[in-house]
C-alpha cells in the first residue's frame, strides 16, 4: 500500500492514538482481571486465565522465532522475563481453577499462598507487558541498531558502474 505524505501523516497518528490506547489497556490489565474475576466468578477466572495463557504462548513463539537476538538488551531481558512470569502466572491460575471452587468463593477475600502467588505472577507479568510495549512504542528502542549498507563513491567507480550509481537516486 503507498501513503501519499497526507494519508502516511495520518496513519502515524492513528497508530500512535492505538498504540496509546492498547498501552493504558495493559497498564490497566491488572485491576481489570481482579474485576473480571470480582464480577464473574469462575468464568472471569477463566478468562484471565486464558489471557494470560494467551501472553506466555505469544511471548513463547516470539522467543522461539529468535525475536530477543533482534532486540536491545533491556527489551530482550524483559521478553524473556515476561516469558518466564506468563508460565508461572498460567500454571498458578489452572491449579486455581483445578481446584473448582464456586464463584463466591474464587471471589472472597480469603486467600491462600497459591492465590498470592498468582496475584503476583498476574500483576508482574502485566507490568512486564506495559513497559516492553511502552518501549516498543518510542522509535528506535526496542531494536537493535543495525549499521547501514557503505554507500559506493561515485569518483572511485569504474566507468560502467558510476553510470548506473548516477542514474540510482539513492547514490
Amino acid at each position: 500500500m503507498l501513503l501519499t505524505g497526507a494519508q502516511s501523516e495520518g496513519w502515524d497518528g492513528m497508530k500512535c492514538t492505538t498504540g496509546v490506547v492498547v498501552l493504558g489497556l495493559s497498564a490497566c490489565g491488572y485491576p481489570l482481571t481482579q474485576l473480571v474475576i470480582r464480577r464473574w466468578g469462575v468464568r472471569g477466572a477463566v478468562v484471565v486465565e486464558c489471557v494470560c495463557a494467551g501472553l506466555a504462548v505469544r511471548d513463547a513463539s516470539m522467543v522461539a522465532s529468535g525475536v530477543p537476538d533482534r532486540l536491545r538488551a533491556v527489551p530482550a531481558a524483559l521478553l524473556r522475563m515476561e516469558l518466564a512470569v506468563g508460565v508461572v502466572a498460567s500454571l498458578a491460575g489452572l491449579r486455581l481453577l483445578a481446584r473448582g471452587q464456586p464463584a463466591d468463593q474464587v471471589a472472597s477475600a480469603r486467600t491462600s499462598a497459591a492465590d498470592d502467588v498468582w496475584r503476583a505472577a498476574v500483576a508482574a507479568l502485566f507490568a512486564l507487558h506495559t513497559i516492553r510495549f511502552a518501549i516498543y512504542l518510542r522509535p528506535d528502542q526496542g531494536r537493535r541498531a543495525t549499521l547501514a549498507a557503505p554507500r559506493k563513491d561515485p569518483d572511485v567507480l569504474l566507468p560502467q558502474d558510476r553510470e548506473a550509481c548516477q542514474a540510482d537516486p539513492i547514490y
